[in-house]
């Protein structure tokens, strides 16, 4: 048996609907002797809430901006260690007055931040543990600073590609470990942070619980072929090269339908007027959010599922998007794109297709090649789940994650 170990989590906001891989970890990581307190920086706006996260509700702290818990908070650092105190808010505007509004947010944030850094001080935490390369990192940076606890940083997309790469330079060399979750991510830090030591990176895939997340029979089987996909309107989806796609699908009087799970917002209805510009209102359905529970059934009754990755224009890309791993996991044959840490996952013609991206032609005979071949829908099928068994599975990662906190 290991010794128990106390790990902070420094989040922006818990729980999200949209990083559910983020509570997945957090919940699984507690069964290698690691009890976690969740330390959410700002209040949670979904309504829709992830059994796995209402598990993990009775381990959240918050707080509000001021109160006098705070103002003492602060007093105790000001009189027991002022110049480290100096010393973080001093660096928070170092790292980040290339930002105005990164920095505004963090200033905002600091009061309570100090805040939550009394508490780790006081409940005796081993590690300090936060997910992308923004708010939670600033948090997570001050807190360490403020009590000499090791963190350690987990980048995602946003963080690590679209914010100012010196402001994101600066909060890697400061982080005492960096976790990727791919081999891409890894190499571009290397290349990024050319200062920074190799024990320092991690390569630790995001998990999943594949006992839960399996084939089942079909709830309600159709005779026409049902296309997936799941993700935000936004730009590095690729969905409207997928609706491009199933329009080309249409003109070859291919018989689908296809499902893109984006939510409900102005972007939605942005891919609603295309899906009509394209005359596919009778191919393709826009669904809001769905639960988790709703989602796997989902993933069963389709039979392919398509992610259309893209690098936005604005350097934004997925990294290894968990909506394909759920979807292999369930060994549903998909076709994405070579985008980012995707290869890590996807390995042509062994487990998927990867066509290019922005290449609505070359999806749309992906998944045309897949509809018509249900031998190479169950062959790839069977080897994505073998995959996700072999390289995902979150009891595994989890431990490999155990083992890097352990080691502060």
């Amino acid at each position: 048996m290991n010794k128990t170990i106390k790990v902070a989590y420094f989040l922006q906001r818990f729980p999200a609907i949209t990083q559910t891989f983020i509570a997945r970890e957090a919940d699984w990581v507690r069964k290698h002797d690691v009890e976690i307190t969740i330390f959410s920086l700002l209040p949670q706006t979904d309504k829709v809430v992830h059994s796995q996260s209402k598990r993990l509700m009775p381990f959240v702290v918050q707080s509000p901006y001021i109160s006098l818990a705070i103002i003492r908070a602060h007093l105790f650092f000001l009189r027991t260690v002022p110049k480290r105190y100096a010393y973080s808010l001093g660096k928070l505007i170092r790292q980040n007055y290339r930002e105005p509004l990164t920095l505004l947010k963090g200033l905002g944030l600091f009061p309570k931040v100090v805040y939550f850094a009394y508490l780790l001080k006081e409940g005796g935490f081993d590690h300090i543990h936060t997910h992308f390369i923004y708010i939670g990192a600033i948090a997570a940076a001050v807190a360490s600073d403020l009590t000499g606890i090791e963190f350690s940083v987990r980048p995602h997309a946003f963080g690590l590609f679209q914010r100012d790469q010196k402001c994101v330079r600066e909060a890697l060399g400061s982080a005492d470990k960096i976790i990727t979750i791919s081999t891409y991510h890894k190499e571009y830090i290397i290349d990024l942070c050319s200062t920074l030591k190799k024990e320092q990176l991690h390569v630790v895939y995001c998990g999943l619980e594949t006992d839960l997340i399996s084939p089942r029979p079909a709830t309600s089987p159709s005779s026409t072929p049902q296309i997936l996909s799941i993700g935000r309107a936004i730009e590095k989806k690729g969905h409207e090269y997928l609706i491009e796609a199933c329009a080309l699908l249409a003109q070859r009087d291919i018989d689908f339908h296809c499902q893109i799970v984006v939510g409900q917002d102005d972007a939605a209805r942005r891919l609603q007027k295309l899906i009509d510009e394209f005359n596919c209102r009778d191919y393709i359905t826009l669904v809001g959010d769905k639960s988790q529970e709703e989602i796997v059934s989902l993933y069963n009754q389709c039979t392919v599922f398509a992610l259309a990755c893209v690098i936005a224009r604005d350097g934004d890309r997925d990294g290894i998007p968990s909506v394909l791993i759920e979807a292999m996991a369930c060994e549903v044959p998909v076709v994405t794109t070579r985008v980012a840490g995707i290869p890590d996952l996807v390995e042509n013609e062994v487990n998927g297709l990867l066509v290019e991206e922005r290449n609505a032609s070359e999806m749309a005979d992906g998944l045309e090649r897949l509809i018509k071949d249900e031998q190479l829908r169950s062959r790839f099928g069977e080897q994505a789940r073998k995959t996700v068994i072999e390289k995902f599975d979150i009891l595994s990662v989890t431990k490999q994650l155990a083992d890097i906190f352990r080691a502060s």
